[in-house]
């Protein structure tokens, strides 16, 4: 999915120091991401999109949620991304949508179980950032481990805690990560697409 392009924000978080060259900062911030930030939000658009007869519905109402061009660039393209690699290897014919859609409706299609394909979402989200974040800073492979290790048990529980949820569930707290999504538009110079 060329998710390794993409900081999420972090890159500018960084830059701006919101997130301090340790572990523990990023963990902490990587948890509001979880909790209350776009984490969460596209475990619940997974799992509208595996329970709806219609994904592209979803999809545009999730598209509606985005809080920044760069997100929303930042989930189309990964989710482009999925639905190719998808459809040919599991022979497929999901249209673009967002990541957490598309992930959503090829779980549904492929007969997956949803509450272990939002664990193991949320677990790549935290992966993923983490990778973006030990490129960025001093922190290294081995605390960056630490961080996803710790964040595991907190994956499960979001995915759990969004088992239920519908579109009145979705919101977005995690306001330094939004922000940082905004901000990131106009950084310059950038190694990240998001």
């Amino acid at each position: 999915m060329g998710a390794f392009a993409y900081s999420h924000g972090l890159e500018t978080a960084i830059n701006e120091g919101w997130i301090a060259a340790d572990a523990t900062s990023l963990e902490d911030w990587l948890r509001d991401c979880l909790s209350d930030g776009s984490g969460r939000a596209d475990a619940i658009w997974m799992r509208l999109a595996y329970a709806a007869d219609d994904p592209l519905e979803m999809d545009a109402k999730a598209r509606s949620f985005a809080i920044a061009e760069e997100r929303l660039r930042e989930a189309e393209r990964q989710g482009a991304a999925f639905v190719a690699t998808v459809n040919a290897v599991w022979g497929l014919a999901l249209p673009d949508m967002l990541l957490p859609v598309a992930v959503g409706r090829a779980a549904r299609l492929a007969e997956l179980d949803i509450d272990t394909t939002a664990v193991l979402y949320l677990q790549a989200f935290v992966a993923n950032l983490t990778s973006s974040a030990i490129r960025l800073s001093p922190i290294g492979q081995t605390a960056g481990q630490r961080v996803i290790l710790n964040l595991q048990p907190f994956c499960l529980q979001v995915a759990e805690d969004t088992r239920n949820a519908d579109t009145t569930d979705v919101f977005g707290n995690a306001f330094f990560s939004d922000i940082s999504a905004m901000a990131h538009e106009t950084l310059e110079p950038r190694l990240f697409q998001s």
